[in-house]
C-alpha cells in the first residue's frame, strides 16, 4: 500500500497534543460533575464512554480516520505496466551467419529473435522504439519511433540473415550503434535489448558499457541458440536447402556463448536471459530492474474505511456527550 499524498500524515503528529487537552479537559469536567455531585441525584450516571481512555481513544480515532483519508491510500490492483511516453527502447537484432543455426526444431536463432522482438512490440505501444542490425558491422534499420506498425513490418520482411552484408559478430559496435539513438537529454527511462547468439565473444566491453553508464542505458541481453554445438545450414532463394555452411572442407558449428552477453548486462545493472521459447521474454519490459521508473500498476484508492472510521468516532463521541 502506498499513500498518494503522504504529506498529509505530518498531521498526525498533533495526536499528543490533542491527548493533552482531552486530559485536562476531562479532569476538569470531573471536577465540575463531583462539585455538581454534591447536589443529591445532580450527578450522571457513570459510563464507559465517559472514562478518560475512551474519550481520548475515540478522538485519536477520528484523527486517524481524517489523516489517513486525506493521505488517500492505495494498493496495486492487476499487472504491472508501462507509461506512455516514459520509455525508449533500442532493439539491437545479431543477424550474423551464426544466427541461421536451426536450434529450434526447423526454426532458426533469428527467425525466433523475430519472434521475441515482435513479442514485445505491444506493451511498448506509446513510447518510442529504435531497430539496429548487426554482424561484422552495424546498420540503423529505424530511429526512436512510435509507430510500431512499420517497426512490425521491417521485423517481419527486413530482418534476415546477412542483412548487412558483412561476415561477423561486432557486438561492441553494435551496442556503440544503439546507444547514439538516445537523446541525451531525455528525461525518459533508457533501454538496450540486445538479441544474439553471444558470437565469438570477443571485444572490449569497458568503453560501451561505461557509456551506457553514464547515458543511463541499461543494457538487458536475451541469448538465443543451444549450448551444444549446431551446425549452419544454407539455402538458396526459393528456400531449398543446400546443406551446411563448410570452410576449408569442415562443416562449421556453432553454440551459444553466454559470458559475453552476461557481462554486459551485469555492467549496467540490466538482466540476461536465455531464450528457449518465445514465451521466455514474457514480462520482460514490466521488471522493475528493466523499465525502472516507467513502470506503473494500476491502483484501488482505499480511503473510504479511514473515512467511515472518522465517522464512527464521532458519531459514538457526540453520543457520549448527551448521555
Amino acid at each position: 500500500m502506498r499513500f498518494a499524498h503522504p504529506e498529509a500524515l505530518w498531521l498526525l503528529l498533533l495526536a499528543p497534543l490533542l491527548s493533552g487537552l482531552l486530559v485536562v479537559a476531562g479532569k476538569r469536567r470531573r471536577r465540575f460533575l463531583t462539585q455538581l455531585g454534591k447536589a443529591p441525584g445532580l450527578l450522571p450516571p457513570p459510563s464507559w464512554l465517559h472514562t478518560p481512555a475512551a474519550q481520548v481513544g475515540l478522538a485519536l480515532a477520528f484523527l486517524l480516520g481524517l489523516v489517513g483519508a486525506l493521505a488517500d491510500p492505495r494498493v496495486a490492483a492487476g499487472p504491472p505496466h508501462l507509461r506512455r511516453g516514459a520509455l525508449d527502447v533500442v532493439l539491437i537484432l545479431d543477424v550474423s551467419k551464426s544466427m541461421a543455426a536451426e536450434d529450434y526444431g526447423r526454426r532458426s536463432r533469428l527467425a525466433r529473435a523475430r519472434e521475441v522482438a515482435r513479442q514485445l512490440l505491444p506493451s511498448l505501444r506509446g513510447n518510442r522504439v529504435g531497430l539496429v542490425l548487426f554482424a561484422g558491422t552495424s546498420f540503423v534499420q529505424a530511429e526512436l519511433t512510435e509507430d510500431l506498425t512499420a517497426l512490425d513490418f521491417m521485423l517481419r520482411q527486413w530482418v534476415t540473415v546477412d542483412a548487412v552484408g558483412v561476415g561477423g559478430s561486432d557486438l561492441t559496435a553494435a551496442l556503440a550503434a544503439g546507444l547514439r539513438l538516445f537523446a541525451p537529454a531525455a528525461s525518459r527511462e533508457k533501454v538496450v535489448v540486445l538479441f544474439s547468439d553471444g558470437g565469438s565473444g570477443e571485444g572490449n566491453w569497458h568503453e560501451v558499457t561505461s557509456q551506457a553508464t553514464r547515458q543511463g542505458v541499461r543494457i538487458v541481453t536475451l541469448g538465443f541458440g543451444s549450448l551444444q554445438p549446431s551446425p549452419v545450414p544454407r539455402y538458396d532463394a526459393q528456400g531449398r536447402f543446400q546443406g551446411y555452411l563448410q570452410v576449408d572442407g569442415q562443416v562449421v558449428t556453432t553454440r551459444l556463448n553466454e559470458a559475453p552477453l552476461r557481462q554486459l548486462a551485469a555492467a549496467t545493472g540490466g538482466l540476461y536471459r536465455r531464450i528457449g521459447h518465445e514465451s521466455d521474454a514474457r514480462g520482460l519490459l514490466t521488471q522493475a530492474e528493466v523499465a525502472g521508473a516507467a513502470l506503473e500498476r494500476a491502483e484501488r484508492r482505499l480511503f473510504q474505511p479511514f473515512v467511515l472510521l472518522s465517522l464512527l468516532a464521532f458519531g459514538v463521541r457526540t453520543l457520549s456527550t448527551r448521555l
